[in-house]
């Protein structure tokens, strides 16, 4: 997977703290000031999209019912929706967090709204400007308009010349898309005027307010509806309404963050998401607008969720979407790869209660009263399911060719009368939402097709059973196909996310790289007279290789990426089950058990003894004595009986002697195991710290050292001794396995004795049977106890890593310390400088945190066991001096 998204995290933190410590100089104004505030913006992206959780955007046509399924989803009706008409005119980005078990319902916490950044303001006109462009060449204008046109393209200056050209002919052509991207621009130039300091800012909202910036400027308004507003925590400022209300075209996007219970969405091991509702692609006022928001959103989202609308069906927009993901960014980041694309999309055919059935009782008919096989074919070549046909054919045509995902169907209104009546809505809550749920409850002929389609999906199951309609109509029966569609996000979020995450945080860190390098540029030729001798590149280099160095080791000590891979796990596994057949064989007990035969080779067995044997041994003495018969010899004491010694208690004391020795001599394997995989690495420790050394020594030459350079200079030396880690692998204190397992892992039965098993056929030879159990009983022995040691070798794994990782974390707490680059560097200046005088300028700090070193498995799936590169990444480019 390449570096983790942790360890991009904590690069991004440390440019970010480059940035606020650096100097500042007069000469930091104008184009380089611009520069690094681009820059510090490019960094808290990265640092956001590595600590957000996986994101998925729910996309599709304007009135698809994207924002009544998130409502459906997260059962709190009215959260989006103002009206029943399509208003969604904005991205709405909405974190989901798990509540706790005793908040009986879902809560919104925050809403706020963030505002498009001057760049952004600037790229949407350049944007507006193009396709203006693209559209006056077929509306029949003048070369005279279109010289004016293409002398309009918004620059450095400012964009008022495009607004003029819109003002004069933007009109010339009544009802054209060129007249609509033109009223566009002049709403756009109009909030502009009005919300200019607003841009780059995040305020938070009032519930009405959050109604407005979600919706459209002339969308009806539903007054008192929606969630309750008792429920939000307000932080932070507010912004005037009016001001809102002028600026809606400079929003960028609406944020919410909200909390499920488990009853409405079990986020199970996620822990999070983030959803993001987009607005369609072709609405009158804001189309271009839309589009060009939603392309921004789209590449740096995880995971898209087509949703179409089952009453029409596909559209143009559904593909326009998709196309937007295989586009490469604006800001240098790579383009998603078709594997990613693969695993990025899933689909739903929304609105699924509206699907046209002219004839439900022919249709009953036609698929449930007829004899014939019922087939998918069968059941998407009917007149009333046309509509399904076209939506199962277009969901499969948004995939790349070869690949099936389970289609899901759903309908909110249904899903959100299945949670009123199981009792999860709880009370009826505001005016909106209890309008959605009469509406769901009360839909015409709803309940009757909800049926229809549950009756479908078990004749399909039993005359076509490889159908995924199946599952898909089954489900949307259940509950609208919510809970379906629930778990195939958390599934796929589970099985996909951390890989298209990583991969998403690699390619912006990339970019940023590319930043940071160019930053380095200007700033080199903004201060030239910035000197450093040739020790300062040596210490850069060498703090360098110890990062990559730590970073290579956590592979295969933390993250257990060893080069053994799964070769070692088996070998392991194969040692185990020698040494459980070692110990259980060296048993006394095997011995006396097999030599439990009489010499004429017959099996000596002792009877078991029951309540009434005293009672009938007296009942033998009594008729003896009745008869006259041993009545003068005095009762002796009788020998016990022979037979086969001990019993199964006999070999649980065993059993738990030799799972603790198995589990000694496991743990022992695996620390020897971890020191090779240290060893492999030691060579390049030991090279680093006599590199340490001699810096070290160096400097001691140079004068005396300040204590904290001194102290960090010698937490570089211990962290790079492998001697250390070593030591630490050692102090590994093995878990300890609780009794009660070990017992209930015992696999022979406590009230038997031996030799008899009461499946051993009653035909066969009793010495055979006597020799072939207790060879079987030796087996079972075996099984048990490897299964046992089996069960705790993760545990012992993941002890290992965790003492190897605490180790880790005590030199990297000095190696990535943001500080480290100050003390080692600043005091390295030109000759005759005093020691420590002058503080390291931006270029020096940002040469100092290399881009994480990926490695060379990205995209291996977590968990897996790859190898590891050993030796450190290059070390960057030497610096240019004066």
């Amino acid at each position: 997977m390449g570096a983790s998204t942790d360890t991009y995290a904590q690069w991004a933190v440390g440019m970010l703290e480059a940035l606020e410590r650096a100097p500042a100089h007069e000469r930091d104004e104008g184009a380089l000031a611009s520069r690094r505030a681009e820059f510090r913006s490019a960094v808290a992206h990265l640092l956001g999209e590595a600590r957000d959780p996986l994101s998925i955007g729910i996309v599709g046509e304007f009135s698809a019912g994207k924002s009544l399924l998130i409502e459906a989803l997260l059962g709190m009706p009215g959260l989006l929706s103002v009206s029943h008409v399509p208003t969604t005119g904005n991205v709405t980005a909405i974190r989901i967090d798990q509540s706790g078990d005793d908040e009986p319902g879902p809560t919104l916490q925050e809403r706020s709204v963030v505002y498009c950044t001057g760049l952004e303001t600037a790229e949407l006109m350049a944007h507006l400007h193009r396709r203006i462009g693209e559209l006056a060449g077929l509306e029949g204008l003048g070369e005279r308009e279109l010289d004016a046109l293409r002398a309009a393209r918004p620059g450095a200056e400012g964009w008022q010349p495009l607004v003029d050209w819109c003002h004069r002919h933007g009109r010339s052509a009544q009802g054209s898309k060129m007249t609509a991207v033109a009223a566009e621009t002049l709403r756009l130039q109009e909030a502009y005027a009005e919300g200019a300091p607003l841009l780059g800012r995040r305020y938070d909202l009032s519930d009405a307010q959050a109604k407005r910036a979600m919706s459209l400027p002339d969308a009806p308004t539903d007054p008192g509806g929606g969630w309750d507003r008792r429920d939000t925590v307000a932080r932070g400022g507010r912004i005037p309404d009016d001001v809102l209300a002028a600026c809606v075209p400079l929003i960028r996007k609406i944020e919410l963050r909200v909390r499920v219970p488990r009853a409405v969405w079990d986020l199970a091991d996620v822990g999070a998401l983030t959803l993001l509702d987009f607005p369609g692609l072709n609405s009158q006022m804001s189309g271009e607008r839309d589009r060009f928001l939603s392309r921004r959103e789209l590449r740096d989202i995880h995971t898209v969720l087509v949703l179409m609308n089952a009453q029409r069906g596909p559209v143009g927009s559904e593909q326009d979407f998709f196309d937007m993901l295989r586009e490469p960014t604006a800001d240098g980041r790579e383009r998603r790869s078709d594997e990613e694309l693969r695993e990025s999309i899933l689909v739903a055919g929304g609105r699924f209660d509206q699907l046209p059935v002219d004839d439900p009782a022919g249709l009953r008919a036609a698929l449930l009263d007829s004899p014939e096989r019922l087939t998918e074919r069968r059941l998407r070549g009917q007149p009333d399911t046309a509509m399904l046909d076209t939506v199962v054919e277009a969901a499969q045509s948004l995939l790349p060719a070869g690949q099936h995902k389970q289609l899901i169907l759903v309908s909110p209104m249904v899903g959100l009368a299945a949670l009123r009546a199981s009792g999860v809505l709880g009370g009826e809550g505001a005016g909106g939402a209890r309008a959605r749920v009469r509406e769901a409850d009360g839909g015409a002929g709803q309940p009757a097709l909800t049926g229809l389609w549950a009756r479908v999906a078990d004749r399909l199951e039993a005359d076509a059973p490889g159908s995924q309609l199946i599952r898909a109509l089954r489900e949307y029966a259940h509950d609208g196909g919510l809970r379906l569609l629930c778990g195939e996000l958390i599934g796929h979020a589970r099985e996909h996310g951390g890989t298209l995450k990583a991969s998403a945080v690699r390619r912006r860190a990339a970019a940023v790289d590319r930043a940071r390098l160019a930053l380095i540029t200007a700033e080199r030729s903004a201060y030239p007279e910035v000197e450093y001798p040739p020790a300062y590149q040596e210490i850069q280099r060498a703090l360098h290789a110890t990062r990559q160095a730590l970073a290579a080791l956590r592979e295969v000590l933390v993250l257990e990426r060893a080069t053994d891979g799964a070769r070692g796990d088996d070998a392991l596994r194969r040692y185990l089950v020698d040494e459980a057949a070692t110990a259980v064989a060296a048993w006394p007990q095997w011995k006396e058990l097999f030599a439990a035969v009489d010499r004429e080779r017959h099996l000596v067995v002792v009877p078991h003894a029951t309540e009434g044997d005293a009672d009938f041994a007296q009942h033998i003495q009594d008729e003896l004595a009745l008869l006259g018969l041993f009545t003068q010899e005095p009762a002796a004491e009788s020998d016990p009986a022979p037979g086969i010694p001990d019993g199964p208690e006999e070999l649980l004391v065993a059993f738990r002697a030799s799972h603790e020795a198995l589990l000694a001599l496991v743990h022992d394997r695996i620390r020897a195991a971890y020191e090779e995989r240290l060893d492999d690495h030691a060579g390049v420790l030991e090279e680093l710290r006599r590199g340490w050394i001699e810096i070290t020594a160096e400097e001691q030459r140079r004068g005396r050292l300040p204590p904290p350079r001194r102290d960090r200079l010698g937490a570089l030396i211990a962290t790079t001794n492998p001697e250390w880690y070593r030591a630490e692998l050692r102090q590994t204190v093995p878990p300890q396995p609780d009794p009660a397992d070990v017992d209930a892992g015992f696999p022979l039965r406590l009230d038997r004795c031996f030799p008899w098993h009461p499946d051993q056929p009653e035909d066969r030879d009793p010495l055979e049977r006597h020799v072939a159990h207790v060879v079987r009983m030796r087996r079972e022995l075996v099984a048990a106890l490897v299964d046992l040691v089996h069960g705790h070798l993760a545990v012992h794994q993941a002890e290992f890593a965790r003492q190897a990782g605490k180790a880790l974390a005590q030199g990297e707490r000095f190696v990535n310390a943001t500080d480290t680059p100050e003390l080692l560097l600043s005091g390295l200046r030109a000759d005759g400088a005093a020691q420590g005088a002058v503080p390291l300028d931006l270029a020096a700090r940002l040469e100092a945190m290399p881009l994480p070193r990926p490695s060379p498995h990205s995209g291996a799936p977590q968990g897996a066991r790859v190898s590891t590169v050993k030796s450190p990444a290059p070390p960057p480019d030497a610096l240019r001096k004066a």
